[in-house]
């Protein structure tokens, strides 16, 4: 096998979305311009991102895809400004590998434009694609190379000099275990070495797929706070995570998809801000649920027999006290919190509901408050 050869194995994966078929994985070091001796042209500013101070990096708009009659993605639109983390969310199916595979030029959309600094993706993958580094799954390395060794390989690719090697060794924090083999570093180690291959030649797009899938707790703590470090760096990243506590600590907005269609999307502070979650027991649910219809910032989100999951806008709070107390519904017990990306997540999933176990009616009560005088349990 030729030199070239050898190294492209390092991004080979086995991607589970092509059936077991091996394909070539391009995203550990960005798209391999399939030239070498050319310069780190991803460290430049494109053209197109010039003289903004807040460009998009990546624009998706109106992006489908089917498999035959199965709609992977419906119609999905969506940008990352310069320095933003989107976090992308959905339910197994919901249509996440397609999107990353797309970005990538991995898989051809039916419809749609994608666009990466500025770069239509479909008429100039390989320019595009000059500007992503990626981490999809597990990665593959050289195990009886060390972790320098198994970088420099990818950098001869590229044309990136021995110093900035050192630099993302030491940013992914395996600057002392460089010269070790790669067959003797854990899941975390690999993961990290990973990231710090992703980043060599500088991308303005980081793309993450489950980082943290198989992870101990040391390692997954491991690889979140080199996430939030990366990001506190300025760098773009589009991370995709099933892990929702790390997507709120991590990420500045969200994008939540169900069954290939965009369920909710924005900046997560927006997204959480607004209405507060209201948990309501009482006798009479059909009577709460004709309130619901007739008051227009009173939404019913989910039912569980005498059990009513609701939106209560924070500045309507007393004024639905006294929504109760006018149409004199008897209140057996009443809870409210604030609301979480988990329950966001739920209540935007059309599966959400079906799952018993996690059924936000199921959840222990977090505050209690009285809002009702003289109605007691």
């Amino acid at each position: 096998m030729s030199f070239t050869g050898s190294c492209l194995r390092i991004g080979t994966i086995r991607s589970s979305f092509c059936h077991g078929r091996w394909v070539r994985w391009r995203c550990l070091a960005g798209a391999w311009s399939g030239r070498r001796g050319e310069t780190m042209r991803s460290r430049e500013t494109p053209a197109a991102l010039q003289g903004t101070a807040q460009s998009a990096v990546l624009e998706v708009q109106g992006v489908t895809k089917r498999y035959g009659s199965f709609l992977a993605v419906a119609d999905v639109s969506f940008s990352l400004e310069r320095g933003q983390v989107l976090g992308m969310l959905g339910p197994n199916g919901a249509g996440k590998t397609t999107i990353i595979c797309t970005i990538l030029g991995l898989v051809a959309p039916d419809a749609g434009q994608i666009r990466i600094a500025g770069i239509d993706a479909r008429q100039d993958a390989r320019e595009a694609l000059r500007h992503v580094g990626a981490l999809v799954e597990s990665p593959t390395f050289y195990p009886y190379l060390t972790g320098r060794e198994n970088l420099r390989i990818l950098a001869l690719l590229r044309n990136v000099p021995e110093m900035r090697i050192t630099e993302v060794l030491e940013l992914v924090g395996l600057a002392e275990r460089a010269e070790q083999r790669v067959g003797t570093y854990s899941l975390g180690m690999r993961q990290r070495l990973a990231i710090a291959a992703a980043v060599l030649h500088c991308p303005l797009l980081l793309i993450l797929d489950e980082p943290t899938n198989g992870l101990d707790p040391h390692g997954i703590v491991e690889v979140r706070e080199l996430i939030r470090g990366l990001a506190a760096n300025g760098q773009t990243i589009l991370l995709c995570s099933h892990v929702l506590a790390e997507v709120q600590q991590v990420c500045s907005h969200v994008l939540i998809l169900d069954r290939g269609r965009v369920v909710a999307q924005g900046a997560i502070d927006t997204l959480l801000a607004g209405d507060h979650a209201v948990f309501l027991r009482t006798p009479v649910p059909e009577r709460v649920r004709a309130l619901c219809a007739m008051t227009p910032w009173l939404r019913l989100l989910a039912e569980d027999g005498n059990v009513l999951h609701l939106a209560v806008p924070s500045t309507c709070e007393e004024e639905f006290a006294q929504l109760l107390l006018t149409e004199q519904i008897p209140v057996l017990e009443l809870s409210r919190h604030s609301q979480t990306l988990e329950r966001l997540f739920l209540e935007t999933t059309s599966r959400s509901g079906k799952r018993s176990g996690n059924h936000p009616l199921r959840r222990g009560r977090l505050e209690w408050w009285r809002l009702v005088k003289g109605q007691e349990k």
